[in-house]
């Protein structure tokens, strides 16, 4: 039997009946007056619509209402120098700050009877390179001369790869990451093909000491180039810039190149064509490389900076667009860009277009390379140099470039993968020889 105690109903203590008002965010805990949460939200409000302002002013930058009539197309070559101990066709060493005309051999001055000696070290980083841009490696590749004659180059060419480049059909991917905040088209990630990377020496460097005095600095002269050649697939001035970026972060990541463009390191060349989106521009009629329909093209040189290739760009692409729109022509030309300048200068045109006149090097073999393109190139480029080149397991991140790179976690790899080497012993990489 249950005692009445137990059988009575248990006494709550009352509760208030209160109402809330549900909002987005909690109300506030403290004392807070009415009046001020409300400027706060306000103010909090006018911050989020400034930021979204400031992302489509990035967004919209350079953009005039006559770009819904004519579409921009560029083309980037990249010039990089090689990070290597030794010249290209010669054992003098390579420097960057070193004293002038230090380190030069005959070959370097031209002195008649000296030969070009290919250093096969120098083809190490063109690898890492070629490999982490997708590119396909050539079995056989082989230098030719690019004849002009300046005062930079003593023997009257330059020696590059124009007929059998090393390294063909490329790609490079750029993904929101590598945009600024809030700038990414739509259209991310962006695949640009990479036509071929090519060898090739560099020159000497000249110091002008005006009025009319040039001292020649001949220990750059044959330090090792590669020159990177994108298909003329970039249509927005930003977007050339990024790929401008990207190339030199992959470059130095994989430790291919000496130094990034604030150091002189890296030059860029854009070539810059515009044409009627509907297709009655009648003189879009050129291709290069199977892309058809496009504009004549002018070629602006040696731009030093990220900043410069966009600026340039923008400049060129609303000259251009003025020429056209008045009834004009443009000619095939080259032309320069002064960094803080509206418009690009005219350096040469089709009148004084040179006739390289090139040709294999008779005193170079081709160069035989093997074995490359056994590598997948996404699993091992993230190989650090100081790890144990026999080491086949070891945590490696995807090759920055992979389309998989912005997703793919660092210690995917397993013991089930096949053994890879490091790109970053030579002799375990690639066999390199000349016949």
């Amino acid at each position: 039997m249950r005692s009445r105690s137990q059988l009575e109903p248990t006494l709550l203590p009352a509760r208030t009946a209160t109402r809330s008002l549900q909002t987005e965010s909690q109300p506030p805990q403290d004392d807070t007056p009415f009046r001020k949460a409300l400027k706060d939200a306000a103010k909090q409000q006018k911050r989020q619509r400034g930021a979204a302002s400031s992302s489509l002013k990035i967004l919209n930058k350079g953009r005039d209402a006559r770009l819904e009539k004519w579409e921009l197309t560029v083309g980037i070559e990249v010039h990089a120098e090689l990070n290597t101990a030794r010249k290209l066709f010669s054992s003098a060493a390579t420097s960057i700050s070193e004293a002038p005309n230090t380190h030069v051999s005959l070959f370097d001055v031209a002195f008649p009877g000296s030969q070009p000696h290919f250093q096969e070290e120098t083809l190490i980083p063109a690898l890492r390179a070629a490999i982490a841009f997708n590119c396909q490696i050539q079995h056989k590749s082989s230098f030719d001369r690019k004849h002009y004659f300046y005062q930079d180059q003593p023997a009257g060419y330059q020696i590059t790869q124009y007929y059998e480049p090393f390294a063909t059909d490329g790609k490079l991917f750029l993904h929101p990451h590598d945009f600024p905040p809030g700038a990414a088209p739509q259209t991310c990630p962006i695949e640009i093909g990479i036509k071929q990377i090519q060898m090739e020496q560099d020159t000497a460097k000249t110091i002008q000491q005006p009025p009319s005095t040039h001292l020649l600095d001949f220990n750059r002269v044959s330090h090792p180039l590669i020159e990177i050649i994108t298909l003329p697939q970039i249509h927005d001035p930003m977007v050339a810039a990024v790929v401008v970026r990207k190339i030199q972060t992959i470059l130095k990541s994989i430790n291919a190149c000496t130094a990034g463009m604030e150091l002189g390191g890296l030059r860029a060349d854009v070539n810059v064509s515009v044409r009627e989106r509907n297709g009655k521009q009648s003189d879009a009629n050129k291709s290069y490389h199977g892309v058809t329909g496009l504009g004549q093209r002018t070629e602006i040189k040696n731009l030093a900076s990220v900043k410069a290739v966009e600026d340039a760009i923008v400049a060129e692409r609303d000259r251009q667009i003025d020429i056209l729109q008045s009834g004009g022509s443009i000619e095939g030309e080259t032309r320069g860009w002064t960094l803080g300048s509206k418009t690009t200068k005219r350096l040469r045109g089709k009148e004084g277009e040179i006739d390289y006149r090139y040709m294999p090097d008779p005193d170079i073999p081709p160069v035989i390379i093997g074995e490359v393109n056994n590598i997948p190139p996404y699993n091992w480029l993230g190989i650090s140099a100081n790890q144990n080149r026999t080491s086949s397991t070891t945590s490696r991140t995807p090759c920055p470039n992979s389309p998989t790179a912005a997703s793919t976690s660092s210690s995917a790899t397993t013991a089930s993968q096949p053994k890879m080497p490091s790109p970053f012993y030579p002799l375990t990489t690639a066999t390199a020889w000349t016949t």
